[in-house]
């Protein structure tokens, strides 16, 4: 069975995202907000929007062209700290939602900065909120430009690679294919193309960014006091992660091109009711 080593970043920063509950703006999103700052590796850029948002420049050429993304907020309406239990396999809720949604992937992106993942990531404020740290960011077309993949691990479950959010298309099938093979390379990950997302970060920078998407990671029933995190996923997942070239997937989708699930008729429909989407994974 994959185990997670209590001392290791990944472990740090899961249990101590978990163990406190961070409505948009409060105390314990600032704490996160301040713990992840302050872990960074040493050689990272580090700065803060304004919006609140942690950006962690680890690019080390111009060929680094991956940017990742997770929300340091969750959908408690209340400060304070956070009941959870443990088994071998799972982490469960305990009274209150787990924040997995989405304390898991801030600690993927944390395990990919220690693991020399060379990438510009940004932990964002108020995803849970509509997107605000997001939203802030697309409004820099310039610096969006910069990358040719946006990568969120804010998905519930365990085999998705989203094509689509809301009604639109995200990235291409050719990159969502090659992710996915990319990360059931060993043969211990299973994952396929999904069209069935519906808003995470990566969903605001889809008109400058070719390839944008979020990536399942292991919790279920968000939103409740019935999530749990399949812990032996979340720990395959993160280790996968950290062997995938990320700037050798392809670019295929052009931004400037908006694509519907069901074609260009709803398109517009889309664009113009792009704030109605901003519920769920």
């Amino acid at each position: 069975m994959t185990t997670m080593t209590k001392n290791t970043i990944l472990h740090k920063t899961l249990a101590r995202a978990l163990s406190m509950k961070r409505p948009h703006n409060s105390e314990g999103t600032r704490r996160l907000t301040d713990w992840l700052e302050d872990n960074a590796p040493a050689h990272a850029r580090i700065h803060r929007d304004g919006a609140g948002n942690l950006h962690i420049d680890a690019r080390v050429t111009s060929e680094n062209r991956t940017l990742f993304v997770a929300h340091v907020d969750t959908v408690h309406r209340e400060q304070g700290p956070n009941k959870i239990s443990k088994t071998d396999t799972h982490w469960y809720a305990d009274g209150a939602p787990l924040g997995a949604d989405d304390g898991a992937g801030v600690a993927i992106l944390m395990h990919l900065l220690h693991a020399g993942i060379n990438a510009y990531y940004i932990f964002t404020q108020g995803e849970e909120c509509g997107g605000i740290g997001a939203t802030f960011v697309s409004k820099d077309v310039e610096f969006l430009q910069n990358f040719d993949r946006a990568i969120a691990f804010d998905r519930r479950g365990i085999d998705s690679v989203i094509t689509h959010q809301g009604y639109g298309r995200c990235c291409s099938d050719d990159f969502a294919q090659a992710l996915a093979d990319a990360l059931n390379a060993d043969m211990t990950l299973m994952y396929l193309p999904d069209d069935t997302g519906v808003y995470t970060d990566t969903a605001e920078f889809t008109d400058v960014i070719p390839e944008c998407t979020n990536i399942s990671v292991g919790y279920y029933s968000e939103h409740s006091v019935n999530e749990k995190l399949d812990i032996v996923h979340f720990v395959a997942l993160a280790q996968r992660c950290a062997l995938i070239d990320w700037d050798s997937l392809p670019t295929h989708r052009d931004p400037k091109v908006v694509e519907s699930k069901w074609g260009s008729a709803y398109s517009d429909y889309w664009v113009s009711g792009a704030e109605a989407t901003k519920i769920g994974r």
